[in-house]
């Protein structure tokens, strides 16, 4: 089975259309989980910092 340019064009858009589909059907946890990846990021302290 020889695996083409429009076989791997194919899948990546029906997993982007996929992604689409989901986050719009559930928006508010989306949304939720957004919110809290961006607050639980920027409250971690700074993994550089040295003493």
């Amino acid at each position: 089975m020889k695996i083409t340019k429009r076989d791997i064009r194919i899948f990546i858009l029906g997993m982007i259309a996929f992604f689409a589909i989901e986050s719009i059907y559930s928006w508010k946890e989306v949304k939720q989980d957004i919110s809290n990846g961006w607050h639980d990021g920027y409250n971690q302290p700074t993994a550089t910092k040295t003493n």
